[in-house]
């Protein structure tokens, strides 16, 4: 399954969050698009509630935040830390089973198909408890992510729209 996620080569989606905080009355929903291109770039934009862009390209990571002016760029290369989680929470994009089994312990679920990941390493596992991705074939894909952090808080993301190396695919049911 790995092998046939890590040939897709760009993808491009849209993406509806959900984030359940304990510091929120209300769930927070945002909407955005999400593109990926091998190796290593990815662009994640929210469009609401308030506008922001993440991307890291190589090395870089970027956030844009223009309704209240924030622009900041991070060497990854001289902050090994942001490095490593930058990373690590790319592995399901980049479906690399080897960087997957390096950190995190998978547990694998046929119906309905799934993968649960939980870190290995400490500092990864102070941020993030686990992450479940939910799999949509033909072809395979991740339809949905849902992380669990240690603080009992929680964030669903769910892909729809999603384009494949340029081809459309249909979006799995509900």
């Amino acid at each position: 399954m790995w092998s046939e996620l890590g040939k897709v080569s760009s993808l491009q989606a849209n993406f509806a969050q959900v984030q359940t905080r304990k510091i929120l009355k209300h769930p927070l929903e945002s909407r955005g698009t999400v593109r990926f291109t091998r190796p290593a770039s990815l662009v994640w934009s929210v469009l609401t509630p308030m506008r922001s862009t993440f991307s890291l390209d190589g090395k870089k990571a970027t956030m844009d935040v223009p309704d209240v002016g924030v622009h900041e760029v991070i060497d990854l290369g001289a902050v090994p830390d942001a490095n490593r989680l930058a990373t690590s929470l790319m592995v399901w994009l980049q479906a690399d089973a080897t960087a997957v089994e390096r950190d995190f312990t998978a547990e694998y679920r046929q119906s309905p198909a799934s993968i649960r990941l939980v870190p290995k390493e400490t500092r990864l596992a102070g941020l993030v408890n686990d992450m479940t991705l939910d799999l949509a074939e033909s072809p395979w894909r991740v339809a949905a992510v849902h992380f669990s952090e240690p603080g009992g808080d929680v964030v669903d993301i769910v892909f729809r729209g999603v384009i494949l190396d340029g081809k459309a695919v249909p979006d799995p049911g509900p």
